[in-house]
């Protein structure tokens, strides 16, 4: 499995674009790894994970041509992780040629918001309806918490989130091949039954959601202590065995450090933090 970080920030981005602080300070001086756009991932150039307003730059900077694109994992549909402007551009009013067919997977309330945002763009859109999905060449394929779904050479596990109840916002393990990695970005909490879904697989890659730093948590969203937890827990467990990749992301400059500072407090904890385009191969 070739897993991609295309964007490792939260919804703000770092540096966040009126911020002074001195993380934000920092960042536009060191560049680099500092420097983060909308989290979103891609795992074999063919499965993209959240389709968000950051989508377009990131291709063209990693190279990744999104037409080819033939799965999309939605979390859900916040701003910061899914763009209706873009979306809306496979119609064929805007003159798109030779799309791959996009099987979708959300969950229902996360699509009926996809297509409130969709319907902003193009009033006359409707996300279900057979006429947009032939135009476009997309299914839908709607999940909740605990389901399975195989589609050709991969199983997707949907996972609730707990990140927002009304959109039934979910996080995914993804298996291809006998590989098994968990991505949970916007992650508020794995509850007693996320856990015992988790518990059946042994996961070769591990995304957790670390927005905030240590003792700086405002909600939604899980900090770096939070992470050490559910990666020592993930150990207790047998989840994660010792060759399993172990990242941070969706980071914010909200109590977060330099990415250099991060990764070294996070190596004592066994982890990483990830930065836009790092490639994983596993």
């Amino acid at each position: 499995m070739e897993f991609q970080f295309l964007g490792t920030a939260a919804a703000t981005s770092v540096p966040l674009v009126f911020c002074n602080c001195g993380i934000c300070q920092q960042a536009r001086v060191k560049k680099g790894k500092d420097i983060r756009k909308r989290s979103s991932a891609i795992i074999n150039r063919e499965l993209l994970i959240d389709f968000g307003p950051d989508l377009c730059s990131q291709a063209e900077m990693y190279d990744i041509d999104l037409s080819n694109v033939k799965y999309l994992l939605q979390t859900h549909s916040h701003s910061d992780h899914f763009d209706a402007g873009h979306f809306i551009t496979r119609w064929s009013e805007y003159a798109t040629k030779n799309l791959a067919h996009l099987d979708i997977f959300c969950s229902s309330g996360t699509c009926n918001d996809m297509n409130h945002w969709i319907k902003e763009n193009e009033p006359s859109f409707n996300i279900y309806d057979i006429y947009w999905k032939t135009d476009m060449n997309y299914d839908l394929h709607l999940l909740k918490s605990g389901d399975i779904k195989d589609i050709n050479e991969y199983e997707i596990i949907a996972i609730d989130s707990e990140h927002d109840k009304r959109i039934e916002a979910l996080v995914y393990i993804i298996g291809h091949k006998g590989k098994y990695m968990f991505y949970g970005t916007d992650l508020l909490n794995l509850s007693r039954d996320a856990w015992n879904i988790i518990q059946d697989y042994k996961l070769d890659l591990v995304v957790l959601d670390q927005t905030y730093g240590s003792g700086y948590n405002q909600g939604g969203h899980l900090d770096s202590g939070q992470v050490i937890e559910i990666i020592h827990e993930m150990r207790e467990r047998k989840i994660i065995h010792e060759k399993s990749y172990i990242y941070a992301t969706h980071i914010s400059h909200e109590g977060n450090d330099t990415h250099d500072n991060m990764e070294m407090l996070s190596n004592v904890n066994k982890y990483h933090i990830a930065y836009d385009g790092l490639k994983l191969e596993f």
